[in-house]
């Protein structure tokens, strides 16, 4: 069943593919993907690339087959060294990196003949803005990110423009389980995004260039910086957090926000709403999310990407399956929107 969010991939100058959980699908969506690429021949102006290690024929975990990735004349890849050379198709190399990996050196080629590749590209934020850059450089119109276990937060808003979200039966074997992790995850990626203007300054796109610490916001949008280099001392500087626990005020955390400080601030009177760069800085259970939200605050982000699509894998590689068709219903009610199974 081909995705009809699939169309829309080229209108995108990046796209990640995120997996909620090892073995949800990610592969099988990014193969289909290339796949209707080539069909409609869009494939010659995508790059692929991959964050952890993709396109391999078996599960390192689980041991099990694994669809491998095919590439088609004109696509651009970007992979490591040791992959490259155990390549089954010919290509053009473009560029070399002079950092190393693991794996050697970071290749970027333009695919001549089709044939198949396994992707192992940067495993950092700096790394994949790079491949943005190269990659549309040598004329690619969509920098497409495979991404990997545990590792989310490469989706980020200030990598990717867009995301396809996976999720299935490898997350969870209980239905409600499954919907109720995916639908906390899907919220919040769909969280307010953070406008306000002072001094006839964008405060959003100066709070975008902070790379550390913690920042009270005043009602007439004064930014400080309160000198807080991390929240697990947090504790040591209330005194500094103290005037900004009010309604008409914001915390700015260019870090990770946690459920302890969240926690801390839904047990006070009053309480600031909180910015965060992007969702994938957020680490919070639901139940703490759901107590901040209840307590009449909101949670705001700088940035986010836009979700163009979810796909859903029933099969769980422990040999436990959903059914497909009530598992797509279950998660279109509690998303609000078309889910697809790839596979069905």
């Amino acid at each position: 069943m081909i995705p009809d969010f699939f169309k829309d991939v080229s209108r995108y100058g990046s796209l990640s593919v995120v997996g909620m959980a090892k073995n949800v699908g990610k592969t099988v969506c990014l193969r289909a993907l290339i796949e209707y690429g080539r069909v409609s021949g869009q494939a010659p102006c995508w790059a692929v690339t991959s964050i952890g290690m993709d396109g391999e024929s078996t599960d390192t975990l689980y041991k099990t087959a694994k669809p491998e990735l095919d590439f088609y004349p004109g696509m651009l890849i970007q992979t490591s060294e040791q992959h490259y050379a155990r390549r089954r198709l010919s290509a053009e190399i473009l560029q070399v990196s002079r950092e190393t990996t693991a794996c050697g050196r970071i290749v970027t080629a333009r695919v001549i003949t089709p044939g198949k590749l396994i992707l192992s590209g940067y495993a950092h934020t700096q790394g994949l803005r790079r491949y943005i850059s190269q990659v549309r450089a040598f004329g690619a119109r969509t920098a497409i990110i495979d991404g990997a276990l545990s590792r989310m937060s490469l989706a980020s808003p200030f990598v990717s423009e867009a995301v396809i979200l996976c999720t299935g039966a490898a997350l969870s074997k209980n239905l409600q389980e499954l919907v109720r992790k995916t639908r906390f995850q899907y919220a919040l990626m769909n969280l307010p995004v953070f406008r306000k203007e002072a001094g006839g300054q964008d405060l959003a796109e100066a709070l975008g260039r902070i790379r550390s610490g913690v920042f009270g916001i005043s009602p007439e949008g004064e930014v400080e910086d309160l000198q807080i280099p991390s929240l697990l001392q947090v504790d040591k500087y209330w005194e500094k957090i103290e005037p900004y626990c009010r309604q008409d005020c914001f915390l700015y955390i260019s870090g990770l926000l946690n459920d302890s400080f969240l926690q801390s601030l839904v047990s006070r009177k009053e309480r600031p709403e909180v910015v965060v760069s992007d969702f994938s800085k957020l680490f919070l259970s639901p139940q703490v999310f759901s107590a901040y939200s209840r307590a009449g605050s909101r949670l705001w982000v700088l940035q986010q990407p836009e979700v163009i699509g979810i796909c859903v894998n029933p099969h769980s590689p422990e040999g436990y399956d959903m059914d497909s068709l009530r598992l797509r219903e279950s998660l279109s009610e509690a998303l609000g929107r078309e889910v697809f199974d790839i596979l069905a």
